[in-house]
């Protein structure tokens, strides 16, 4: 395990007073080193607004509650408008994605964005399974919060995070309610089990009747002409040189289950599924760009430890719904945890993410949720009551809703109220 040791008994993170936007490049970049002794400080491309960008790697502690445990590099990416205008803190939870941020682009705001803990390129060697809670990974972003302050002394902050990332943002609210002035969770739900029927209760409500029994058939003939299926698998994971530890037969399956929800998730276009008519060679080409077998094999189970550990510990997942489907299938019992890390501890804490429910919906301030109403983890949605907080459903929304998905008197009434509360 790639694990840097402290040598440092104390970090100090007072800086000088910050200068004006005149300062000269490069000084931000010493200032950035001069906060985190032993990172690195690469700068990158960017565009307008941005000003200067680097990519950041910090030694970041393994365990908050006893620094000298050691570290892990984690990595941040930071782009810089003017350093008297607000921070725009991404609270990503897996690896991250460069790309265009639509409220730091629109608003002009200082972007800082995370890569979770024991992901990506924060990834070590060997991960030490016990320090990947959220309660460490929100560390993480106080930490960086409170850092970045010595630099950005007068803006105020944003936290936004999409799907996990926005779970993440809030229950960081929930633990650190000052941190951030105004808080954006995209498409983020709140799962209460790690077999959670709500998402389900979700999927048999969503669009029409006629285009849920297309979904349910397509599920019915491809298990029903398993073995024949299964020969057109066996020839597409062949070219990939895919393997699959859990089995064909198995990980088809698992395919064939998760379809009605990754179809509403990220399509919910009933007019592209295979009718009776189509080759069964199509209806699995698309059975497999929807919930593709791949995401089953051996060689995405690595990358997908972390997330399934946590979702096994912490933050729920939802059940594999088998109705009118289990004369055809070779199982009893499907679920997620066959995906998550073996011979480690998976006890479920089934409190954790009610309190963050409780704390968002009842004391939550200055929020703003985004979901789209295909979405199946609408079904695990939040229904805040606080007189500052909004939430936004886009119909016919998928889990790639963004605030630019939304009516444009919806997207004015939402930047307003982000100008009001950011001081803009």
């Amino acid at each position: 395990m790639k694990i840097k040791i402290l040598t440092l008994a104390l970090i100090s993170l007072t800086l000088v007073q910050c200068h004006s936007t005149q300062q000269v490049q490069g000084d931000l970049k010493n200032q950035i080193i001069e906060l985190f002794p032993g990172a690195t400080v690469e700068a990158i491309a960017y565009e307008e607004p941005y000003q200067e960008a680097y990519l950041v790697v910090i030694p970041q502690y393994l365990d908050h509650n006893n620094p000298d445990l050691g570290t892990f590099d984690q990595r941040i990416y930071l782009y810089h408008v003017d350093y008297e205008a607000p921070i725009h803190l991404e609270t990503g939870g897996y690896d991250v994605y460069l790309a265009e941020r639509e409220i730091s682009k629109n608003l002009g705001l200082n972007l800082i964005l995370v890569e979770y803990r024991f992901y990506g390129n924060s990834r070590p060697e060997e991960i030490p399974w016990e320090y990947l809670t959220n309660d460490q990974a929100i560390e993480d972003y106080h930490r960086l919060n409170q850092a970045f302050r010595n630099i950005y002394k007068t803006g105020k902050w944003l936290t936004s995070g999409i799907s996990k990332g926005g779970e993440t943002a809030m229950i960081y609210k929930s633990k650190y309610p000052k941190d951030a002035d105004v808080v954006v969770p995209y498409v983020a739900p709140i799962i209460l089990d790690t077999a959670d029927v709500r998402p389900w209760e979700h999927v048999n409500r969503v669009g029409t009747s006629k285009c849920r029994q297309k979904v349910k058939s397509l599920q019915k003939r491809l298990l029903q002409n398993k073995e024949d299926v299964l020969g057109l698998m066996m020839e597409k994971t062949n070219e990939d040189s895919l393997t699959f530890e859990i089995g064909h037969e198995v990980a088809l399956e698992y395919a064939i289950l998760e379809y009605p929800f990754s179809f509403w998730q990220w399509n919910g276009d009933c007019g592209q599924i295979p009718d009776e008519k189509a080759t069964l060679d199509s209806a699995f080409h698309h059975l497999n760009g929807v919930s593709g077998v791949s995401n089953f094999s051996d060689q995405s189970y690595d990358g997908g430890l972390p997330s399934y550990y946590q979702h096994m510990r912490e933050l729920g997942y939802y059940v594999m719904d088998t109705t009118d489907l289990s004369e055809w299938l070779s199982q009893q019992r499907y679920s997620h945890r066959v995906f998550a890390p073996k011979g480690v501890e998976l006890t479920y804490n089934d409190s954790y993410m009610s309190v963050v429910k409780d704390y968002v919906e009842n004391q939550g301030e200055r929020m703003i949720w985004i979901y789209g109403g295909l979405d199946p983890w609408g079904g695990c949605a939040v229904e805040p009551k606080g007189q500052s907080t909004m939430k936004f459903v886009k119909p016919d929304g998928t889990h790639s809703t963004r605030i630019k998905d939304l009516k444009p008197a919806q997207q004015q009434q939402i930047y307003d109220s982000l100008r009001v509360w950011l001081g803009i």
